[in-house]
């Protein structure tokens, strides 16, 4: 499970930190669209996270970021308008454009969203809503939008970062727990998706040291736009992959690193693919199908280009110091 509840998005105009939760309003919006937005819970190895989503259709397909769901184990999907919750596949996703597709097991006549099928301009009015700090209800934060087509880039959870294009800012206020939640506009459309978010600090420094004064803190929400998404969305239906598009489960290795230690071998999961191959715990990876790896971000990366199953070839260096290789079929993750 990716760590960043709501993106941390890293600007050259601010100093980025970590988003804090603001005192923030019970949902509402015209028509109550609330019905069609989801309380999304996931866990993973390392614990508990929690995002929102949004449903598409009435047999249970619900649309929220990868990253809320990248590395879970479980998914279950909570409607608060009902208090259903269901088990929750990834049917798939596009880290490129933090989009994924679920699909809520035995779901039927769910309310759905409605996209906004105009475009979006600077001081328009919008609301966001979703599990504000996983607090598991819906909240609602309404803002403008301040700029359009913009690009962030935000850690990607293995080490690396990722680059979104196109977003939409807003003054929203998003929060943890928002990721993958709607931003409604004022007939209870939706035009975007919570994405990520950052916290600008603007200081006065005084007339001696020390004697600064914080100034009031902006916050600054950014959404993929809806059509964004669900081109996203219907890329995944039509059941072909590209270059950024996965369908499906993700090829395995059977391995956890330490995420400082780069490619450095922490643990073999027994009966994994690595462990048929002969990698133990302590080896060092230098190679995956004859791409050289020297972090684990790379590593991550090879992985998610290849497909359970497949023939690749591994080389690494074991605790003694020698240098191994061998051919492996990759293993179906069970993890998003």
């Amino acid at each position: 499970m990716n760590k960043r509840s709501l993106a941390l998005v890293t600007t050259t105009a601010a100093c980025v930190l970590a988003l804090g939760v603001p005192k923030l309003a019970p949902a509402a919006t015209p028509a109550d669209p609330a019905e069609s937005v989801v309380l999304i819970t996931v866990r993973s190895a390392s614990g508990e996270g929690a995002g929102t989503g949004m449903v598409l259709t009435a047999s249970g397909e619900v649309l929220t970021n990868y990253h809320v769901v990248e590395g879970s184990s479980e998914v279950s999907v909570t409607i608060p308008a009902t208090g259903k919750t269901y088990s929750a596949t990834v049917v798939g996703h596009d880290a490129s454009r933090d989009v994924a597709l679920l699909q809520l097991q035995d779901a039927e006549g769910l309310a759905t969203i409605t996209p906004d099928q105009d475009i979006v301009s600077i001081g328009d009015t919008l609301t966001a809503m979703g599990n504000a700090s996983g607090g598991g209800e819906l909240v609602a934060a309404s803002g403008e939008v301040t700029a359009l087509n913009q690009q962030v880039t935000v850690d990607d959870g293995n080490g690396g970062t990722e680059t979104l294009t196109g977003v939409i800012e807003t003054n929203a206020g998003a929060v943890p727990g928002d990721s993958g939640g709607p931003m409604f506009d004022s007939e209870g459309e939706v035009t975007g998706m919570t994405t990520a978010g950052s916290q600008t600090v603007t200081r006065d420094p005084g007339g001696m040291r020390g004697a600064g004064r914080s100034m009031p803190i902006t916050t600054v929400s950014y959404a993929v736009p809806i059509s964004d998404a669900l081109a996203v969305v219907d890329q995944i239906r039509s059941g072909t992959e590209t270059a950024t598009t996965r369908i499906g489960a993700k090829a395995y290795l059977g391995i956890t690193v330490a995420p400082s230690a780069g490619v450095w071998v922490n643990s073999v999961l027994a009966d994994g693919p690595a462990a048929e191959a002969g990698l133990v715990a302590g080896s060092t990876i230098t190679s995956l199908d004859g791409q050289a790896v020297v972090s684990q971000s790379d590593l991550a990366g090879l992985l998610a280009q290849l497909e359970p199953g497949q023939q690749v070839t591994l080389t690494w260096v074991d605790p003694s110091g020698s240098r191994r290789s061998g051919t492996i079929a990759l293993g179906t993750s069970q993890v998003n």
